[in-house]
Parts: structure tokens; C-alpha cells; sequence
């Protein structure tokens, strides 16, 4: 059995982070008998960072490399679609990789009113004493990340303009079809379901949950993919 080292879940989500998300669906899509096991820090994860996969071969970082060993092992992420379709579905992936989902950190970590809700779900099980201090030096971190770069040095209406046509670009996709790149799910979906239900699911009324909310589209898109794709269990039920 293979074991994905990911973060808890919260918010209703089955993780915080969109990319654990990811390889859960990504794993139940390929087939693959699994469990999870839920970690607090990524600090014993190859390079520090989480997702992780325990395989037979060796433990398997980054949700991208998890992906390839999943589909090396016969995973299909794409069924039925052309290579043009794969190099739309690649563009979309690093879209949201690398700057959509950068709005879900920033409004996360960084709006006061979000980091208030977020440090009793993030850091629950740090003793209360030292549950300030070890939540700031964390947020710090965050900050000075995406201070370097660019999005945390920006106005809140500079921000939407960045992600805007981010959220366009996935609008226009969906205009005709259920999923992104068909009428059924593929590789980018599993990621952008998360990232766009984490935005709608931010605890504050910021202004690109108000965008997403406000987009009929993306809400309808949110709850397909939910509903397709999100794994059944809760860490609660998975520890029973």
C-alpha cells in the first residue's frame, strides 16, 4: 500500500495545502490501494516540503513528481485527449501552480482576518503557550516568501489584477463542457478544483473569495469537482 505524508485537513477541505489535495485525487484516480498519513511540519519529508509519497522504492516528494511516478505505474491523467490537449492541460497546471494558488497562501497567511481563523486550524496541536510564537515565526517565513516573489509587496487591487485573468481563463473553459479539458475530469482539474474551492473557502471576506463566490461558473465547477473528485475519508475516519 502506498502512503501519501500530507497535511490535515481544515476548512473543509481534506488538506490545507492544494497540492496534498492534488495527490489524493490523483491517487484515487490512478487506482491506487493507499492511506494517508497526516503531518503537522514537513520537516522529516525529502526537501521539506509535503506532499510526500512512501513507496516501495522510496519516499517520493513534490505532488508533480508524484504524479509521474503514478502515471510511469500505468496512470492515466488525461484519457481520451489528444497531445495538444496534454500541452493546454501542462500550460493550466503551472497557471495555477505557480500563480493562482499564490492568492490562497497571501489571503491565508497574511490577511489578518483569515490569520486569525487560520493559526487554531493550522497549529492546533501546538501546546497554547507556545502556539503564538511558533505561528508567527511560520507567517513570517510566508511573508518574506511571497514578499520575494512580488505578491505580498502589492496592493490588493494590483493582486486582483493578476489573478483576474487567471480566474477568466478557467471561466472561458468551462463555458461548454463540465471539467476543464472534457466533459470528465483530467490532470488539471486536480488541481484547480482545490485552489478555486480553498479561495471560495477562505475564512474572510477578501476580495478574490468575493470574485470567485461572485463567478456562477467556478461555483458550479467547485462543487462538480468536489463531488467528483475529492476523496471520501476524514482524517477522523481514517483513523478509526
Amino acid at each position: 500500500m502506498l502512503t501519501l505524508i500530507t497535511y490535515p485537513e481544515g476548512f473543509d477541505e481534506p488538506s490545507l495545502s492544494p497540492f496534498c489535495v492534488k495527490s489524493m485525487i490523483q491517487l484515487d484516480m490512478s487506482g491506487e490501494d493507499w492511506r494517508p498519513e497526516y503531518a503537522n511540519t514537513p520537516s522529516e519529508a525529502p526537501i521539506g516540503r509535503l506532499p510526500a509519497l512512501r513507496t516501495p522504492e522510496g519516499v517520493i516528494p513534490e505532488s508533480g513528481f508524484i504524479q509521474t511516478y503514478l502515471e510511469k505505474r500505468g496512470a492515466d491523467f488525461y484519457p481520451g485527449l489528444s497531445s495538444k490537449d496534454r500541452v493546454l492541460g501542462h500550460a493550466l497546471i503551472r497557471m495555477i501552480e505557480e500563480h493562482l494558488r499564490v492568492a490562497v497562501a497571501h489571503d491565508r497567511w497574511l490577511d489578518d482576518r483569515c490569520w486569525a481563523k487560520l493559526v487554531p486550524v493550522a497549529f492546533g496541536s501546538i501546546p497554547s503557550p507556545m502556539r503564538p510564537f511558533i505561528a508567527n515565526i511560520v507567517r513570517r517565513q510566508v511573508r518574506n516568501g511571497l514578499k520575494g516573489q512580488g505578491f505580498a509587496r502589492m496592493t490588493e487591487d494590483q493582486r486582483m489584477q493578476c489573478v483576474t485573468p487567471d480566474l477568466d481563463c478557467l471561466t472561458d473553459l468551462l463555458w461548454d463542457k463540465s471539467f476543464l479539458l472534457a466533459d470528465h475530469p483530467t490532470a488539471p482539474d486536480t488541481i484547480a478544483v482545490p485552489v478555486l474551492s480553498m479561495l471560495a473557502g477562505l475564512p474572510a471576506d477578501t476580495a478574490i473569495r468575493r470574485a470567485v463566490r461572485g463567478n456562477e461558473t467556478l461555483m458550479g465547477y467547485i462543487q462538480r469537482g468536489r463531488a467528483a473528485l475529492y476523496p471520501k475519508f476524514t482524517r477522523s475516519a481514517a483513523a478509526a
